[in-house]
């Protein structure tokens, strides 16, 4: 089923660090490399963008939502803030290799879903998350693809607003590299490790919850929640303008898999795909 409502882009969003990076978290920007880009500016450079996408309503849901995908970001040198969906990354560092920054992120909860049963759980309200992520890139001559980037990460995001009051680790690993002068490619893997705190607020259902909603009981413990895998496509258009298509692929697994919520009400197999249009200046 599918519905517009923009809330939804929060799941679109989860445990990023999607084909995107290939354009956006690299300090070279348009060819996926840090090291090809060895005269990075000092000045400021801007990016805007906005785009559309498809997502699951909810986190392991059967039913879609069209969302939108706002994009910006500025960048100064290797150091970088940018706004993706309704997440937030930053670099901090002024090195080519090595990246750590604050992070915010806004997670949905099981409010307003299509499903009525999971709609009915009490107390499954969204959060906003604060945490670091940081990371190396690897620069290599070849590696199938001339010029490629290896970027490894990790993300810690708490929860600090009351809603699940847990914690998510995230370590990922990103493939980048340039397939022609306009087409730049990345290939991406993650998996997600989720506190109790987490996990019981959006996977467990108690005595009083089942009878109220039909659900069976579910006590879900901390757990590795998912594991995904990300592509993107980045064309740069014109030399200001560009188009960026991402893509994931995400596999529930856990407690999270076997979750009512999950396992009877939704599909352990949830897919993300979207285009943004993006125009740059400065720098």
């Amino acid at each position: 089923m599918l519905r517009r409502r923009p809330i939804a882009i929060a799941v679109a969003l989860l445990a990023l660090v999607i084909g995107a990076e290939a354009m956006a978290q690299t300090p070279g920007g348009g060819d996926g490399s840090v090291a090809r880009d060895a005269a990075v500016s000092n000045a400021w450079g801007w990016t805007l963008g906005l785009g559309a996408g498809i997502a699951p309503d909810y986190e392991g849901s059967e039913d879609y939502d069209f969302v939108p995908i706002p994009l910006a970001r500025a960048q100064k040198g290797y150091r970088f803030g940018q706004l993706l969906g309704l997440k937030v990354e930053s670099n901090l560092v002024n090195h080519p290799n090595w990246r750590v920054g604050p992070s915010l992120n806004y997670r949905q909860g099981y409010n307003d879903v299509s499903n009525k049963r999971v709609d009915n759980l009490t107390d499954r309200g969204s959060s906003f998350e604060v945490g670091l992520k940081g990371g190396f890139v690897f620069e290599l001559a070849q590696l199938f693809l001339p010029d490629p980037t290896i970027d490894l990460s990790l993300e810690f995001l708490h929860d600090v607003s009351s809603g699940h009051e847990g914690w998510v680790l995230t370590p990922s690993v990103t493939y980048g590299a340039p397939l022609s002068e306009s087409w730049n490619l990345s290939l991406g893997g993650e998996a997600t490790y989720a506190s109790g705190n987490y996990m019981s607020h959006y996977f467990s259902v108690n005595a009083s919850e089942a009878a109220g909603s039909g659900l069976d009981n579910e006590d879900a413990d901390a757990d590795f929640k998912d594991v995904a895998f990300n592509v993107g496509l980045n064309y740069e258009i014109t030399e200001r303008w560009g188009l960026n298509i991402l893509g994931q692929y995400k596999r529930m697994l856990g407690d999270a898999s076997d979750s009512p919520v999950v396992d009877d009400e939704g599909e352990d197999n949830q897919f993300f795909g979207g285009v943004i249009v993006s125009f740059s200046w400065g720098g």
